[in-house]
């Protein structure tokens, strides 16, 4: 093991045993605050705001919420944040099982300790999960080829190549989406690439895209699965002066300046707000009233253009507009988790 992880891991551990040793306080036990960890995939602006709706939940919720994450994505190093959070016995842990099968073996681990879980994001369909909180991957990546195809009819772009890029190639959902696009633009006559691995980090990810412009320049679009594709693409087509669309997922500010300066075309969102607030209170209400909530609760996917762009930006870019709107959304559409999931083996079966 890394020595650099194994600090880490210290720091952690310590903390945790701290926890530990304060809830074990007999006078502080009359009073026990519930306490849910949240393990992360990895820390970017994207699972920065799955952190701010998990600590929401917390506020709002009355419970304690730890989030753990770090920069990279690196799955050995949040298997082991997960380890240590079962070790440390938290009341509940919500997770995002980033690659899917690696994560069965603490998954169960867990589940044999009985500490109920909750998953958003990523999933890991062959474990004990079955609860999880995300969109349709599958019909994501159907309502964004829909748009790109709008696009490229309106450019007279009829037929082409279009280059797909993925930081994570393999990964369940970034498999999804790019099937979900395929199933769209390969019968409209357009000739798509196979996944290209764009990378996790993001300078790496820049010169790929930077690359692949310079490699395609037939290309008639550019279309990256992940949240820190668009606004590399986005730079790439303005410092290059390329003529092709560029299209992807998420709405982190880069993303949204990129569509309103034309650079980015359409974009697709995916709710990490409600990713973050959902798995913490379905877990809380679990606890509280000792009723299992199961299934998916499927968060909707925003397709956004230089057209609606605006109505985007106070949300994605002002915590407490994002707190106000999601509160208001929640009550809409949320108010009994358990009657409004979707049956959790929706998940493992073939997209349609």
């Amino acid at each position: 093991m890394r020595p650099k992880l194994i600090f880490r891991l210290a720091v952690l551990a310590t903390a945790l045993l701290t926890a530990m040793q304060i809830s074990a306080d007999p006078t502080a036990a009359q009073d026990k605050k519930l306490r849910i960890a949240y393990v992360l995939h990895g820390l970017n602006d994207f699972t920065q705001t799955i952190k701010e709706g998990a600590l929401d939940a917390g506020a709002d919720l009355g419970v304690t919420v730890d989030v753990f994450g770090e920069a990279g994505f690196d799955v050995p190093t949040h298997i082991a944040f997960m380890e240590s959070a079962i070790q440390a016995k938290y009341d509940a842990i919500a997770l995002i099982p980033n690659g899917g099968d690696p994560w069965n073996t603490v998954i169960q681990t867990a589940a044999e300790a009985g500490i109920p879980l909750a998953a958003s994001n990523n999933i890991a369909i062959n474990s004990k999960l079955d609860l999880w909180v995300g969109q349709d991957e599958y019909k994501s990546g159907v309502l964004l080829g829909q748009e790109i195809l709008k696009q490229l009819t309106a450019k007279d772009a009829k037929a082409g190549k279009i280059v797909i890029g993925s930081c994570f190639p393999g990964n369940p959902v970034l498999d999804a989406r790019s099937k979900g696009l395929h199933s769209v633009l390969d019968p409209a006559g357009y000739t798509l690439t196979e996944d290209r691995d764009t990378k996790l980090d993001n300078t790496e990810n820049y010169n790929i895209w930077d690359s692949l412009a310079t490699a395609n320049p037939d290309a008639v679009a550019m279309v990256g699965l992940c949240s820190l594709d668009p606004p590399n693409i986005g730079q790439v087509k303005e410092r290059g002066g390329f003529g092709w669309l560029g299209a992807g997922y998420d709405l982190e500010t880069p993303t949204l300046e990129a569509i309103s300066k034309g650079f980015i075309g359409v974009s697709a969102g995916q709710q990490p707000y409600l990713q973050g607030y959902l798995p913490v209170r379905a877990l809380v209400e679990e606890l509280k009233s000792g009723k299992k909530i199961t299934g998916w609760l499927e968060v909707p996917t925003d397709i956004v253009t230089a057209a609606n762009v605006e109505e985007f930006r106070p949300r994605e870019g002002d915590a407490a507009v994002q707190k106000t709107f999601y509160a208001k959304y929640m009550a809409e559409h949320f108010a009994d988790l358990a009657k409004g999931a979707r049956p959790y083996d929706d998940l493992k079966q073939p997209p349609k």
